[in-house]
């Protein structure tokens, strides 16, 4: 029987906790879900939060149209800046059936993460 270093198990169990107590959304995914989206005719782009994942994960958007993210997931989640035109972060908790927008100002590639979900990452590229 092949042993376990127990560092690997400490972070396994961890890693077991934190996805335990998060809860997972729907439970189910489709294998469907659109990795990159652009903004509707209006001029707004939807990302989803739900399956503890940012949906579409990448986004194509114009200066001057608004991302708006709505959370669909059944946990909390945040929208933080991380790199690129700057934008203001969401509040750090947005609880379920929440939504948070911004309009953006400048192009370049936005990147952002849930600071609560670290695996739970996004791109914006902004074109001008």
């Amino acid at each position: 029987m092949e042993r376990i270093p127990r560092a690997g198990l400490t972070a396994l169990a961890a890693l077991a906790l934190l996805i335990a107590g998060c809860g997972s959304g729907s439970g189910a995914s489709s294998g469907t879900r659109a990795t990159t989206g652009t903004a509707d005719t209006d001029g707004t782009a939807h990302v989803f939060m739900k399956v503890l994942e940012f949906t579409p994960a990448t986004i194509k958007a114009r200066v001057g149209q608004t991302v708006t993210w709505a959370n669909e997931d059944t946990s909390s989640h945040n929208v933080t800046y991380v790199s690129g035109p700057r934008f203001t972060s969401s509040r750090r908790m947005l609880n379920p059936g929440a939504t948070f927008s911004i309009t953006l100002s400048q192009p370049g590639t936005i990147r952002y993460v849930c600071t609560l979900h670290p695996w739970m990452r996004g791109t914006i590229v902004v074109s001008p």
